[in-house]
């Protein structure tokens, strides 16, 4: 027999594990949350009342939908995709909305990490029906600006600016004194980070004098994160360098270049590692400046070299 006390240090264990992760990669905590499944396995046979059964599902789905992401950022993509399809399957049993519409948001994220563009929108598309109703509007809006860096990626403009309005629509209409755990992570400064990402994609795609609209929003996430969202800081950096590379302040940009590579190998994350290869070949092209052949060189060193790259 498990009570409602047994969840709550179930959720508390996945918590802390997502915190981990949060500041040092996922493969600091790969071992820890598969440990933790093991164990909390065994709740799942045991009886228990319906309301407390119906929490349990939604805290397992939950620590397998870490448990996809933190794979997911160790480079294990198949693992993390086996992950978040039994999380599905437990937040459906939960019946909770919001945590299939975060799991949707991040097999999202998988499929856009490999460019396969079509595949994550349809994800967002699907996390957005599941978050269409009141109370779910942090997990729309993360959604919205996910599919907006999507179709910045593709190089629809009109598209990705209009998500991104709707995205920023229901970010202001949520109650933030509310959120799930798994949506936590969504501040005022990642929303600031995502839509400088989506800038910067849109610069890379349509045209570069996006870079002056995403360089003060990533300057100002990457001030904002603290230690305890290392991960997300080490991004903003990498795409604040494109961002000043992109806009031809090549100093400036070589700079926040070297920076973004100290934040990274600091990290236990695979995904890291491949968003900044970008940047190096970014800085590669500019022939005439020692800084960024410098710069291309030492990201190269860390992810390997160019003709190794996938």
């Amino acid at each position: 027999m498990i009570g409602l006390p047994d969840v709550e240090r179930l959720e508390a264990d996945t918590h802390a594990l997502r915190l981990i992760d949060y500041r040092q990669g996922g493969s600091a905590c790969l071992d820890a949350v598969r440990d933790r499944i093991g164990d909390a396995r065994l709740m799942l046979d045991a009886s228990a009342p319906e309301h407390v059964r119906r929490r349990l599902h939604v805290a397992m789905g939950d620590l397998h939908n870490l448990a996809g992401w933190v794979c997911f950022d160790a480079g294990l993509t198949g693992s993390a995709r086996v992950h978040f399809a039994r999380a599905l399957v437990l937040a459906g049993w939960g019946r909770h909305n919001s945590l299939v519409a975060n799991i949707c948001y991040r097999l999202g994220r998988v499929c856009l990490h490999h460019e396969n563009h079509d595949e994550a929108l349809d994800h967002f598309e699907l996390g957005r029906l599941a978050a269409a109703g009141p109370g779910d509007e942090i997990a729309a809006s993360i959604l919205s600006m996910n599919s907006a860096w999507t179709h910045a990626r593709k190089g629809d403009g009109g598209q990705a600016l209009a998500e991104l309005d709707r995205g920023r629509e229901r970010f202001e209409a949520a109650d933030h004194t509310d959120v799930p755990s798994w949506a936590r992570f969504f501040t005022k400064t990642d929303l600031s980070a995502m839509v400088g990402a989506v800038h910067t994609d849109l610069a890379r795609t349509v045209d570069p004098r996006h870079a002056r609209t995403a360089i003060p929003l990533l300057t100002a996430a990457v001030d904002d994160f603290g230690d305890d969202m290392a991960r997300s800081r080490a991004l903003s950096l990498i795409l604040l360098s494109i961002d000043h590379l992109l806009d031809r302040d090549l100093d400036h940009g070589v700079a926040v270049g070297f920076r973004a590579v100290t934040s990274a190998e600091t990290l236990t994350s695979a995904r890291v590692r491949d968003r900044i290869r970008p940047l190096g070949e970014q800085a590669e092209r500019h022939h005439s400046h020692a800084g960024a052949q410098e710069l291309a060189a030492r990201i190269f060193e860390y992810v390997g070299p160019p003709h190794l790259r996938h």
